[in-house]
């Protein structure tokens, strides 16, 4: 990503989906993108009107954007960016919960939570989520929550114990 000014107080909420696109950029670009993309209509809607400063901070966005979009739709091919960013915000979740289920939860996996909730979120700039996606957005972000609490704590989070089912009731006794 180009230099940018610093962020204007007002476009505070779009910064994550800003680093997120940063950190992608190499290994993920057209996941990348999707992510600048959603910063910016994000950004246009929260932004301070009377601050010059946020669409100082915008344009060189909205440039940058318009430079890559042709690498971007050669990377992606035929197949539809939602389905590829939603399938990389699956894949962390996957791998977040996968480790979290093996007892191995840690400030990695906590991250990792945050990162899948962070592209679920993108994906809502085509549309609401699919029921299923919502369900482990919401998740994802609770599960960041928790882990990082029990971090902090010093403590590790474990997965809750799975129920055993209810024992079979003994034969009746027979009498006589």
């Amino acid at each position: 990503m180009a230099a940018i000014p610093d962020f204007p107080p007002s476009l505070k909420p779009i910064q994550e989906y800003l680093t997120k696109a940063k950190q992608l950029a190499k290994v993920k670009p057209v996941v990348s993108h999707y992510c600048k993309v959603f910063a910016i209509e994000q950004g246009l809607k929260v932004r301070d009107k009377a601050d010059k400063g946020t669409l100082a901070f915008l344009m060189p966005l909205m440039d940058e954007l318009e430079r890559e979009k042709k690498e971007v739709e050669e990377l992606r091919g035929i197949e539809d960016p939602q389905m590829q960013v939603e399938l990389f915000a699956l894949e962390l979740f996957k791998k977040a919960d996968d480790q979290y289920y093996a007892g191995r939860a840690d400030k990695s996996t906590s991250v990792t939570f945050r990162a899948s909730a962070t592209i679920m979120e993108v994906c809502r700039q085509w549309g609401d989520l699919p029921a299923d996606v919502a369900e482990k957005y919401k998740y994802a972000k609770v599960k960041a929550l928790e882990i990082w609490k029990a971090v902090q704590e010093g403590r590790v989070a474990m997965p809750p114990v799975a129920e055993e089912p209810p024992a079979a009731p003994s034969p009746p006794t027979v009498v006589g």
